[in-house]
């Protein structure tokens, strides 16, 4: 972010606490509509718009020292002023009038806010719930309560504040399914059942509801209603996401079909692959670490990352993207790791996003881990699977790959659009993310969208997930084809909206012997409908290359 003149751009959290509370302050309502009121109680009257905006940049930092660039960008961005210092000194002036000189504190970095927020006192009652679980149900509802709309409402046009309220929003929604979790544990499930309905409607992705209602279902008596529910929910996600139900929500339904739900252990049921997860650290050959896990058994199988990826959300079960790495995880040695910036290994400042530093961490997983492999590469992480696989055929006993490509420039020609791709990621992640996440599954709704740009925002900062989306662009093995003497499975979905299907066709003609497995539907991931098909595919063939190997 560039600096405004005659402004400072420093962001801090205040080095000294404010003064003390004790006596009575101005409190601000932001759990929806912006509300003010006055220590004596009575509500302070509306401010002007360039002042109720300045309140909200800085209550959603509430705590912290705003620099004056952040304030003045944020404030003037339409209509930057000749003296953008003076203009914001002049509006800070007009919120001390209307709140008290006491309720604004300023330093030579910037402005801070003191007061009471609803915000605090929900994230204070939130955390109180979690330490006594006897009142837990009880402090939720109290939390919850709190709520008059969405946060920050009123500010849409402003991102610093949409960022707080996004994370507000999102802790609303784990409170709203903790206190159902709640009154299930206690004893009320009857009231846990209306309530939760209500949310999975609204919400109808977020699986912890969807377990929380099925388990107070099952308390209440409606078995059968507990696994309609479950197979609803398993449709509606693979319509939606392609996907199936997390293994812990197989679980469940399992033992409700038993009756067994109240029994605190499993000794029958296998775990889930991913939650035997170890992660170890390896070096490229540049010395740099990044982070990688081997799990199951049978024929060596290693999974290039696609784009960006995190460890730590593959095994927690967020990324969706996963699915057909759990499928193989159970019948498969499954080698993983994050690129060096993602994920679990960040920490180290990436200089090379290109194919020639991708094929180099492959190696160094190869050589390092797993030894000799079947290489899975979907979408840009075919091309460095391909690489290796050309110079390095001691290490590859063959190449299965999903919807991906030989050429980049080839299968994405557009420059403009993969110029604009590329910078809303880096300027605009919230938008750039969700716009690759809806070519991932075209029919999704917007919140399954939203749910794997979440997972692509959480597995790298901005700069490295743009610079990675640029090589995604810019990779091209095609003249390398002829020379890949491994075998080869080639899977690609007819009508992919994300990588186009000729992608795929290049590389089932240029790789001397590929098996080639097209598939009808607009998808670009595998569908839940064919990851068993997929697995199945991608196992035997893996086994084959370790006997010929």
């Amino acid at each position: 972010m560039s600096s405004w003149p005659g402004t400072t751009s420093v962001t801090t959290r205040l080095a000294t606490p404010p003064p003390a509370e004790s006596d009575a302050t101005t409190s601000f309502a932001v759990l929806g509509q912006l509300d003010i009121r006055a220590p004596d109680g009575k509500s302070v009257p509306l401010l002007g718009n360039r002042q109720r905006s300045l309140l909200a940049l800085l209550l959603a930092r509430r705590g912290h020292v705003v620099s004056s660039n952040t304030l003045a960008e944020a404030l003037f961005a339409d209509h930057p002023p000749a003296n953008p210092a003076a203009a914001l000194q002049s509006q800070m002036s007009r919120l001390r009038r209307t709140l008290g000189d006491s309720a604004v504190l300023s330093s030579p970095r910037g402005y801070a806010l003191r007061g009471e927020t609803d915000a605090a006192q929900f994230e204070a009652l939130l955390t109180r719930a979690r330490q006594d679980p006897a009142r837990a149900a009880d402090l939720l509802g109290d939390a919850l309560a709190l709520w008059r709309g969405a946060a920050f409402t009123e500010f849409a046009d402003l991102e610093a504040v949409q960022i707080e309220a996004i994370r507000l929003d999102a802790m609303r929604l784990v409170a709203t399914e903790e206190r159902a979790e709640a009154l299930t544990a206690a004893g009320r499930a009857g009231e846990a059942v209306p309530e939760l309905e209500r949310f999975v409607t609204e919400n109808p992705l977020r699986e912890r509801a969807h377990a929380a209602l099925m388990r107070a279902l099952y308390r209440t008596g409606r078995h059968a209603e507990a696994l309609r529910h479950y197979s609803g929910y398993r449709e509606q996600l693979a319509d939606e996401l392609g996907l199936e139900p997390s293994v812990d929500l197989q679980r469940l339904e399992l033992d409700i079909l038993r009756h067994s739900l109240q029994q605190p252990t499993r000794t029958t049921d296998r775990p889930a692959a991913m939650e035997r997860m170890a992660i170890r650290y390896i070096r490229r050959p540049d010395g740099a670490p990044i982070a990688a896990a081997t799990i199951g058994d049978g024929p060596s199988v290693v999974a290039v990352p696609c784009w960006v990826t995190s460890l730590d959300l593959i095994a927690a079960g967020r990324d969706p993207r996963a699915a057909l790495l759990e499928h193989l995880a159970r019948r498969t040695r499954l080698t993983l790791y994050d690129r060096l910036g993602c994920g679990m290994s960040r920490g180290s400042v990436v200089t090379d996003h290109g194919l020639d530093a991708g094929a180099g961490e492959l190696e160094a997983i190869l050589e390092q881990v797993s030894g000799p492999a079947t290489l899975i590469g979907v979408c840009q992480s075919g091309p460095i699977a391909i690489a290796v696989a050309a110079r390095r055929p001691d290490l590859v006993n063959g190449l299965a790959l999903i919807g991906s490509y030989a050429n980049g420039p080839a299968a994405f020609p557009s420059t403009e659009l993969r110029d604009a791709a590329v910078d809303l990621v880096r300027a605009h992640s919230r938008i750039g993310t969700g716009l690759l996440a809806s070519l991932f599954h075209p029919h999704a709704s917007a919140e399954a969208s939203q749910l794997l740009a979440s997972v692509m925002r959480d597995s790298a900062d901005p700069k490295t997930a743009a610079a990675y989306l640029a090589a995604v662009y810019t990779a091209d093995v095609s003249a390398l084809l002829p020379t890949v003497n491994v075998p080869a499975l080639v899977m690609h979905y007819r009508d992919d909206r994300l990588v186009p299907f000729h992608g795929g066709q290049q590389l089932a003609t240029g790789l001397p012997g590929a098996r080639y497995l097209p598939f009808d539907g607009s998808y670009h991931l595998p569908h839940a409908r064919d990851l068993t098909t997929i697995a199945d595919a991608i196992v035997q063939f893996a086994a084959q290359g370790k006997t010929n190997g």
